[in-house]
């Protein structure tokens, strides 16, 4: 074999070795490391209504927001403007609640802030009007709190005090602190 050959061969080999490694480095992809941005919702949506039946499928409640922002990795979902609408057992509206923003967490437990507002849809309950800045109700039994000043307007009355409990399927709503009521008397 001349020498020519040889150095051709070897330049080929070392050509061919470096094409396979190339080819061999360039496939093998990078590791990325990919984390979420728990800052941003994993998804929104505008104007939305949401219906939840109960386990006989009967409607609960009814959920209307100008705005949501669902954040899976916290189990939270925001709510611009919500307005909520409970059911009783027999499928007719029983309460409204307005506020500005709310959150709705894993636990089925709606905290709502800003000028929060439950409507009594029934003509017959003795509560009509639930005022307040923030609340907490829990959509399975349907109880509701507060711990911010709260005025209630009823049937010929108006109560205010510092904290509140109560059911809404009960329709009852009990002041805890500082609470001054005022009787009005029909004719």
């Amino acid at each position: 074999m001349s020498k020519t050959k040889t150095w051709l061969i070897i330049i080929l080999a070392i050509i061919a070795l470096g094409l396979i490694g190339w080819n061999i480095s360039d496939n093998e992809t990078p590791v990325v490391s990919v984390s979420a941005d728990n800052s941003q919702p994993n998804y929104q949506t505008d104007e939305s209504v949401t219906f939840v039946y109960n386990p006989m499928g009967d409607l609960a409640y009814k959920l209307v927001a100008d705005k949501i922002d669902n954040y899976t990795a916290e189990k939270i979902t925001w709510f611009s403007k919500p307005v909520l609408t409970t059911y009783n057992e027999s499928g007719i509206p029983t309460w409204t609640v307005r506020a500005q923003k709310a959150k709705l967490t894993s636990d089925k437990m709606l905290y709502l802030y800003g000028e929060v507002e439950v409507d009594s849809l029934s003509k017959d309950s003795q509560i009509q009007r639930i005022s307040t800045q923030s609340a907490i109700v829990n959509l399975t039994t349907q109880d509701v709190s507060s711990e911010d000043k709260v005025t209630i307007i009823g049937l010929g009355l108006k109560s205010v005090g510092m904290k509140m409990r109560g059911n809404l399927r009960n329709r009852t709503a009990e002041l805890i602190d500082d609470v001054k009521t005022h009787y009005e008397i029909q004719q």
